[in-house]
This record gives structure tokens, sequence and C-alpha cells, in this order.
């Protein structure tokens, strides 16, 4: 039987389900005082652009949230979402006491969760780019992508974020 899209993920319980100690898991800064921890996919890396020919030479810190449905095996990076949430800003125990959703099966396994991170990688490659102009009259805009070797992930982990719910 077709579950509802506007259904609500069963609750795994009180306690945060508990994948491989290989995998990191963190918990947002909480933006409200009650709800459910939804479990969402956190990246960070750097990436460097540059150009001798243009005199470019610029790194970039980026960071992405991607929410973790329990029915998926693969994350599309694609739906990520930019944030500001630095890596350092990621606390280890919640703050406040709530029941947790379910993980996806893939997050609890070693192998599964490395393949997530190399995919990420691949994404910020293809995906990230940086704008700049000709010295042509008018100018023309140009985009540029990493230089080879220019995307550093450093970080990719399960973080739990406090969403209003029963």
């Amino acid at each position: 039987m077709p579950v509802p899209s506007n259904a609500q993920p069963p609750l795994a319980g009180p306690s945060r389900p508990l994948g491989s100690p290989e995998i990191p898991q963190f918990h947002l800064p909480a933006r409200g005082t009650k709800g459910v921890y939804a479990p969402r996919l956190y990246a960070a890396a750097h990436i460097q652009f540059a150009d001798r020919r243009r005199r470019l030479d610029e790194t970039r810190h980026v960071a992405f949230l991607l929410p973790l449905d329990p029915a998926v095996r693969t994350p599309d990076w694609e739906s990520a979402t930019p944030t500001t949430i630095g890596a350092s800003e990621l606390v280890a125990a919640p703050t406040l006491v709530a029941p947790y959703q379910p993980l996806p099966s893939g997050a609890m396994q070693v192998n599964t969760f490395a393949r997530w991170a190399k995919q990420f990688d691949r994404w910020l490659a293809r995906t990230q780019r940086i704008e700049l102009s000709t010295k042509q009259d008018p100018p023309e805009p140009v985009m540029l992508g990493p230089k080879r070797g220019g995307v550093s992930v450093d970080l990719v982990a399960i973080v739990w974020e406090l969403v209003p719910g029963s």
C-alpha cells in the first residue's frame, strides 16, 4: 500500500539511531524548543579556482545540507542547499531531548557512506563555478570550474536537525 508523500516518517525512538562509529554524527544548533530530530547529510569542502593567465587564485569554503529520506538509497546532491553553518558549529550531543526519525540503511554502512562522500566531491567539481569578466569591450562573462584536483572535502557527516513535529 503506497504511503502518502505528505506523511511524516515514523520515529525511530527516543534515542539516536546508531550507525557505524566510523561515520561521524553531530547535531545542528537547535533553533526551537521542541520537535523531532530529522537526519541530514552535512558536507563541507574548500574549492580552489586557479587560472594563471587571468591571475586568479581563489579558495572558497562551502557547506551543504541534504535531507536524508529513509526510503532513498542514494542522496541527490542536486537537492542540497547551501548552509552558513560551519563544521566547528556542529555539536556532538543534542541540546534538547526529542525523538529521532530513522536513518536510511545506507547511512549506517561505511562503504555506502564513503560512496556518498565521493559523489559529493564529484558533484562539487561538476557544479561549482566562478564568474569572471573578459577584458574585451564590452566585457563578456567567463565561467571557470575548480582547478584540477582543486576540490578538497573537509567533512561529510550525518547531522540531526530539530524540526517541528509530534
